[in-house]
């Protein structure tokens, strides 16, 4: 056992068990208390906010709270990581993306948590305590936000420790049935991983077959924007260099657009780019289908490989209210459309290296796009170039 987790608790377990200041006199609580590891660990992450996977001294700081096998998880988690790095076309791209997240506190969006209160605790049916802990921060542009995780607590060694957390998902959604399920910590930590290694470049080398794998992944993750943290694991390793450079750029001409055009009295995203859409589906009602059909594949002249693509939606559920009077889809009337993603070689393997959007045929407002327009639109590489001089990017 390592020797940072025979480290005792520390004497300020309960700092924050209802609600008070970190100001507040701290005692002793009992070491049978499941709030007493989360207060703990909170205590810690308000302090030092952890970026990413945890440092040396924040992995000191947080381990006395934690399990032994959460612990193992994340040096599984640094080990896979250092050996996705070993086989990345793009190191330093693939590290700043996939640690876009407070692993403890959770959320890409916000910055920093500034302040906890830990809520209800409830026994589940392993024997394990669920602790609700609630944070208060701002994000990068100086918005306040509130949002909330539960902390998986269980007894190791006669005493009770944190060996997950649950990243609770209080978005509203007109269907319960479109709402996805909470991701948790331990999900994060093993995407794309098989233990210490990375299981992310073990992709079907067949264009279909690595096209389906893709869209199952898009089904289950929905993932809206450029992907960051665990769905970044997750679909990074599809994409080509030259698509990640895009992705890049994209990132970096946002960040242009920030520095010159952002007002903090009217804050807003910039209003270009792919922030709304799927990569791999289209935007708007496109970016999370249901379902999805290969339907053909088509050689090109360049050595890619087009494969052909039916996506569908639907309303959730199937049967509509009585009191709603809208049009329905259901899964046997839904909303198709198509696209083609673009596969070619890169090192031996198969990649992304574009999405086609295409033309609704039966639309003759709708247009044919493509992903790697939509990353550069309105930018010429990691410049901010603004739509009058759109015209003149290449």
């Amino acid at each position: 056992m390592s020797f940072l987790r025979c480290i005792l608790f520390l004497p300020f377990a309960a700092a924050l068990v209802h609600g008070q200041s970190t100001s507040a006199n701290i005692s002793l609580a009992p070491r049978d208390n499941p709030t007493v590891p989360v207060a703990g660990l909170y205590h810690q992450v308000v302090m030092r906010h952890p970026y990413g996977l945890p440092g040396e001294a924040d992995e000191k700081a947080i381990a006395p709270y934690i399990s032994n096998a959460l612990f193992r998880k994340i040096g599984d988690a640094r080990a896979c990581s250092e050996d996705w790095d070993k086989h990345s076309p793009n190191p330093e791209l693939n590290t700043k993306m996939a640690s876009e997240s407070r692993l403890f506190s959770g959320g890409d969006r916000v910055s920093d948590a500034q302040s906890f209160h830990i809520g209800s605790t409830r026994s589940l049916k392993d024997n394990s305590q669920r602790v609700v802990v609630s944070f208060s921060g701002n994000d990068t542009f100086g918005q306040s936000w509130t949002w909330r995780v539960a902390a998986i607590v269980i007894q190791e060694g006669g005493s009770y420790v944190v060996d997950d957390v649950v990243y609770i998902n209080d978005s509203s959604y007109e269907y319960a049935e479109d709402k996805p399920a909470n991701r948790k910590l331990s999900g994060y930590l093993a995407a794309g991983c098989d233990g210490p290694h990375w299981a992310g470049y073990r992709l079907p080398e067949e264009p279909s077959g690595l096209v389906e794998s893709l869209y199952q992944q898009v089904l289950i993750r929905t993932p809206g924007g450029v992907p960051r943290g665990e769905d970044w694991k997750i679909f990074a390793p599809y994409m080509s260099k030259a698509l990640l450079k895009k992705i890049e750029d994209f990132n970096a001409c946002v960040a242009d657009w920030q520095r010159t055009r952002w007002d903090p009295k009217n804050p807003e995203k910039a209003p270009f780019g792919i922030f709304e859409s799927g990569m791999f589906s289209g935007g708007d009602e496109r970016t999370g289908p249901r379902a999805f059909r290969l339907e053909r594949t088509q050689q090109q002249k360049d050595g890619s490989v087009r494969v052909y693509i039916k996506l569908s939606w639907w309303d959730a559920p199937a049967h509509k209210r009585a009191d709603d009077f809208r049009e329905f889809t259901s899964a046997d009337h839904p909303v198709i459309w198509r696209v083609a993603a673009v596969v070619g070689q890169e090192g031996g393997r198969s990649v992304i290296t574009d999405v086609i959007y295409l033309k609704d045929k039966a639309d003759p407002r709708d247009t044919e796009g493509r992903l790697s327009k939509s990353l550069s639109y309105e930018c010429k590489g990691p410049r901010w170039v603004g739509y009058d001089q759109f015209s003149s990017v290449k």
